[in-house]
């Protein structure tokens, strides 16, 4: 990601314009039930089926992150965690400026039509309506 970022970050510092990017993780550990399986597929899903064109760009990127591994239990601090989670996170120029946890993503699971509504929704408005 870091290496990603430097490019992107160095392209857009080339042209003046700050660069914007969105990050959208899904945090889980190592065993998986039906339901936080179904909660990445379709976070995936809503992801690649909405934003194609911004994720080849590198304006968003897709993080599936098993916060049970020592080197990711930092970001159960870092978005207070306490589940399995959704989170979208803003940096500019490389610098993290706003995230959420889209904490609806569990009462919408059983709802797949709405689901993918809610992400795209709030994907597309940390894109900045992009």
């Amino acid at each position: 990601m870091l290496v990603l970022c430097w490019l992107v970050c160095a392209a857009g510092r080339a042209s003046g314009a700050p660069v914007q990017k969105v990050v959208a993780y899904y945090f889980h550990v190592s065993v998986r039930c039906p339901t936080c399986r179904a909660i990445e597929e379709y976070a995936r899903e809503a992801v690649e089926r909405g934003f194609a064109e911004q994720l080849k760009s590198g304006a968003l990127e897709w993080r599936p992150v098993n916060v049970q591994l020592p080197q990711n239990r930092h970001f159960i601090r870092d978005y207070q965690l306490y589940t399995r989670s959704l989170v979208l996170v803003k940096l500019k120029d490389g610098q993290q400026v706003e995230w959420r946890n889209l904490e609806k993503v569990w009462e919408l699971v059983s709802r797949k039509t709405d689901f993918l509504k809610y992400v795209q929704t709030h994907v597309r408005a940390y894109l900045g309506g992009r």
